[in-house]
């Protein structure tokens, strides 16, 4: 009874369009209410009457599967908001002690290091290390929570991409030169871009972390560019361990790591697997791609951020 004064109205509109489409409910002889899909098309009968011709089919298990899927969308969507309050609450509330024991440490090894017995000393390296990794664990876990809730606010300004590039060289020099890593950096000429300068120095600082970590001793990483009409491409090649296919298929999802047992490394090669995923998500903000290309294992790896040439 519910439906019938719009069935009824838009039967009547079939006669005026020539067709007609209903999803309404029918009382069976049953008893019992089905959902019914109607289609209807006019015709002319014999005697020049226009007449409704209706194909009318149940629909009810397709309805209730998509009332279904939508209340458990629904409560995924609820359950993925609560997820993202509690890790930035959680991030938040850990930060601050965290911040403390990173700050402390790091003060104690400057300024006092050398007065320290060897011991101590270590035990505070131990501690700096732990605490610069849980706080890039914190930072990643925000940034992934901002990213699923579309919360990831870019801000966007004209910047010397070479400049910035150069900058993260220099401050992950120390990193390549413990490791008698040469980085060649073959970036020519002055690159200004649209861009969020925070954000693409973030990029950079994973591409080049993971490139140094990855590549064994007297190894080489050599960054080029190429600049287009429409687009402006970073290359960073090194001459590492490589990728096999399953690993290119897996690199820019969460919480990807692999155990690679690699003679070649001289370093345990630790990290959240964020890093590469959120860089994605970056680049993509900005409108560009980033892909990697690596002919398998011990042959190098390139990865190419690809960037819309504002100019």
């Amino acid at each position: 009874p519910d439906d019938r004064e719009k069935t009824t109205k838009l039967l009547l509109e079939g006669f005026k369009t020539g067709e007609c489409f209903i999803e309404t409910r029918i009382k069976h002889k049953l008893g019992h209410y089905f959902i019914s899909e109607t289609n209807g098309k006019l015709f002319i009968d014999k005697d020049g009457e226009g007449k409704l011709l209706l194909f009318i089919r149940d629909i009810t298990k397709r309805k209730n599967a998509e009332n279904k899927i939508i209340a458990e969308n629904k409560e995924l969507r609820e359950l993925s908001q609560i997820k993202s309050e509690l890790i930035t609450k959680a991030s938040h509330e850990f930060k601050t002690p965290l911040s403390s024991i990173y700050a402390a440490s790091q003060f104690l090894i400057r300024d006092y290091g050398e007065r320290l017995d060897g011991e101590v000393l270590d035990f505070l390296k131990i501690i700096h290390r732990g605490g610069r990794k849980l706080k890039q664990l914190i930072e990643n876990l925000l940034d992934v929570s901002n990213v699923e809730s579309d919360n990831l606010n870019l801000h966007f300004k004209k910047e010397n991409l070479t400049q910035l590039i150069n900058e993260c060289i220099t401050d992950l020099m120390y990193l390549a030169n413990e490791r008698s890593i040469c980085i060649r950096n073959e970036l020519q000429e002055e690159i200004n871009l649209e861009i969020d300068r925070i954000r693409i120095e973030q990029v950079m600082n994973n591409l080049l972390t993971n490139a140094i970590k990855n590549t064994p001793p007297e190894g080489k990483i050599y960054i080029n560019s190429r600049i287009t009409s429409k687009s402006v491409e970073i290359s960073i090649k090194d001459t590492g361990v490589g990728l096999t296919k399953k690993e290119k298929e897996l690199l820019f999802q969460k919480f990807k790591k692999f155990n690679r047992d690699i003679k070649r490394l001289d370093i345990e090669n630790e990290g959240s697997g964020l890093g590469l995923y959120i860089s994605k998500e970056i680049i993509e903000l900005h409108n560009g791609s980033i892909l990697v290309v690596s002919e398998g294992r011990n042959k190098g790896s390139t990865f190419t951020i690809r960037l819309p040439n504002s100019n």
